[in-house]
């Protein structure tokens, strides 16, 4: 069985896959429901089943698929393509965390769409949502320093 770039087993794309045949296992099932539309035909769905979280994993390269059975929603910004750009997590109706491809910022184009997206909806919007990712590169970049320039004990 192929894993996924956060390596857990039963995950069904690799991130590895790109181009035509990643856009056909994206559309081979896609569970997922719209909840908004932008005018030029991108879009916010929520995902809904086992394989959408895995799916996404595998397409945008982080771990989105662990989150299935936990008390969180994800929702994921697509183009008119319906190819993901950033995910964003919820938990409750607070936002806690948005992410690019690979756990990334998202690009500020992505994110200026994500954030129409939580305006519109009224949702809670978490200090770090958007500064998770940079904020985790950052520790362990840190951490990576500390290694070299101490050693790992």
């Amino acid at each position: 069985m192929v894993q996924a770039a956060c390596s857990r087993p039963g995950s069904l794309i690799p991130s590895a896959v790109s181009g035509d045949l990643r856009g056909a296992l994206m559309e081979e099932v896609d569970d997922s429901v719209v909840v908004f539309s932008f005018e030029d035909g991108w879009r916010i769905v929520e995902l809904l089943t086992k394989f959408d979280y895995q799916r996404e994993g595998g397409l945008m390269g982080n771990c989105v698929g662990m989150f299935y059975d936990g008390p969180h929603t994800i929702y994921s910004l697509r183009n008119s393509l319906n190819e993901p750009r950033a995910n964003i997590l919820l938990v409750g109706r607070e936002v806690t965390e948005v992410a690019g491809r690979y756990n990334t910022a998202p690009k500020p184009k992505y994110t200026k769409r994500v954030k129409r997206f939580l305006a519109e909806r009224g949702y809670t919007v978490a200090p770090t949502a958007f500064l998770i990712t940079e904020l985790r590169s950052r520790n362990l970049e840190r951490r990576q320093n500390e290694t070299r320039r101490y050693g790992a004990g």
